[in-house]
C-alpha cells in the first residue's frame, strides 16, 4: 500500500475506512509481518518490534483514538470478530498445501516402484522371448525369479507356450489409484474449504493481505496437482508399451489365428487409463453456501 494512500485515509478519510486500514495492517502483520518480528523486553515491558508493517505506532493510534460514533465502534467490533474467525481457519489452509506435497511423494514412489518392476520384467522378457529352446529358455526364467527374489518375481506361463517371468508389482495399478482416489477427494474439499475461505473475505473481511495469502497458498496447491496430473500422464503412456506377455511364444509350430487378444488388451487398457485420472483443479465444481459462511462467523463470536 503506497505511504501517499495511507496518510491520505488518515487525514481525508472515513472512519470506516480508517478502520479498515488498521485491520489491513493487522492482517498483514498475520501474513507477512509476524515471520520478521521480534519480541524485545520482558513482562510488562515487553514490545514487539515490526520491521514489515503498514502503519506506525503513532498511525495505529491516531485510527484508534478517532473511534468514538456507535456505527464506527459496531464496524470495528465486526472486523474484529471476523479477523479472529479467519485466524481461526488459515492455518487449515497451509496444512491443505502440506497434504498435497505429502500426496504427490506418496504417488511418485509407488509410480516409480510399478515403473521400475515393469522395467525389468519387461527386460527380462525381451530377452527370453528370442529364446526358443524350451530347456535353456525354462532355465532362464528360473535364473531370473531367483535374481529378481525380492519383487515376488514368479514364473508366468501359459498351456503351449514357452515360460515368461511375472512381477506383481509391475503389474499392478492398486496402490496408484488408492492414491489418485484421495487426491480427487481431497482436491475438492480443499477447493471448497478456499472458496469459502474466499466468500467469507469478499462479504465480511474484504483485507488485501488475506486475500494474497488465500491466492498464493490456492496458486501453490494447484501446482502440486498439477504435478500429479503430470505424473499420473506419464505414467500411463508407460503402460501403453506391449510387454511379451502380451503377445506370448508358442512352442508350438501352428500359427494362431485372430486378432483378439490385442483388441482385448487395447479395451482393457483403455478402461485402466479412464479409471486412474486426477481432475484438474478448475474442473472441479463445489458449492458455497450461506450456511458455511455462517459457521466462519460463529467462529469468532
Amino acid at each position: 500500500m503506497k505511504k501517499t494512500d495511507i496518510e491520505r485515509i488518515i487525514k481525508q478519510g472515513s472512519t470506516k475506512q480508517k478502520i479498515k486500514l488498521y485491520f489491513t495492517d493487522i492482517a498483514y502483520f498475520n501474513t507477512v509481518g509476524m515471520y520478521t518480528a521480534e519480541l524485545i523486553g520482558s513482562g510488562d515491558t515487553a514490545t514487539v518490534n515490526r520491521p514489515e508493517k503498514i502503519l506506525t505506532d503513532k498511525e495505529r493510534d491516531i485510527i484508534f483514538n478517532s473511534i468514538k460514533e456507535p456505527k464506527d465502534i459496531k464496524y470495528w467490533e465486526e472486523l474484529r470478530t471476523w479477523n479472529k474467525a479467519f485466524l481461526m481457519f488459515k492455518p487449515q489452509i497451509k496444512t491443505y498445501r502440506y497434504r498435497f506435497t505429502y500426496l504427490y511423494s506418496l504417488i511418485s514412489n509407488y509410480a516409480n516402484q510399478r515403473i521400475l518392476h515393469k522395467t525389468y520384467e519387461e527386460a527380462i522378457n525381451d530377452i527370453l522371448s528370442v529364446v526358443e529352446e524350451k530347456k535353456l529358455r525354462e532355465k532362464l526364467a528360473k535364473t531370473a525369479i531367483t535374481s529378481l527374489k525380492q519383487f515376488d518375481t514368479k514364473i508366468y506361463q501359459e498351456k503351449g507356450f514357452l515360460p515368461f517371468i511375472e512381477t506383481p508389482l509391475a503389474n499392478s495399478d492398486s496402490k496408484v489409484s488408492i492414491v489418485v482416489e484421495m487426491i480427487n477427494e481431497e482436491a475438492k474439499e480443499t477447493k471448497e474449504y478456499i472458496n469459502t475461505i474466499n466468500v467469507f473475505l469478499s462479504k465480511q473481511l474484504p483485507l488485501q493481505p488475506y486475500k494474497i495469502f488465500v491466492k498464493e497458498e490456492e496458486d501453490k496447491i494447484i501446482t502440486e496437482v498439477n504435478k500429479c496430473i503430470e505424473l499420473i500422464t506419464w505414467f500411463d503412456l508407460g503402460k501403453t508399451v506391449k510387454s511379451p506377455l502380451d503377445m506370448p511364444l508358442q512352442t508350438s509350430t501352428k500359427k494362431k489365428v485372430g486378432g483378439g487378444k490385442d483388441k482385448e488388451y487395447e479395451r482393457e487398457l483403455e478402461i485402466e487409463l479412464k479409471n486412474i485420472k486426477i481432475h484438474r483443479w478448475e474442473d472441479i465444481e463445489v458449492k458455497v453456501t450461506d450456511e458455511d459462511i455462517e459457521d466462519i462467523k460463529n467462529a469468532g463470536r
